[in-house]
């Protein structure tokens, strides 16, 4: 499998190189790592963030904190949704 990065796909490999940064591992194990974490991960968000315990105002403000640049967290009374914010 290859990923583009060139041209107008040039964001991905500083993407990826961040990641990689960041997990400590090399481009490929973070691409996996990624791949590998992203629906358990968004699903325990949505399930901490719908836990009765929590004050509403307190779930708009994490919310706001996890939400990045292509993944959008919105908090509903009862209801957490995470969704992918468009190119």
């Amino acid at each position: 499998m290859r990923i583009r990065t060139n041209g107008e796909y040039a964001y991905r490999k500083d993407t990826i190189e961040a990641a990689a940064e960041r997990l400590g591992v090399n481009k490929t194990e973070a691409v996996l790592i990624a791949c590998d974490s992203v629906g358990p991960l968004l699903d325990g968000v949505e399930e901490a963030l719908e836990h009765p315990d929590i004050p509403p105002r307190l779930k708009k403000e994490l919310a706001n904190i996890i939400s990045t640049s292509r993944v959008q967290v919105c908090v509903n009374p009862g209801t957490a949704e995470v969704t992918q914010n468009k190119r």
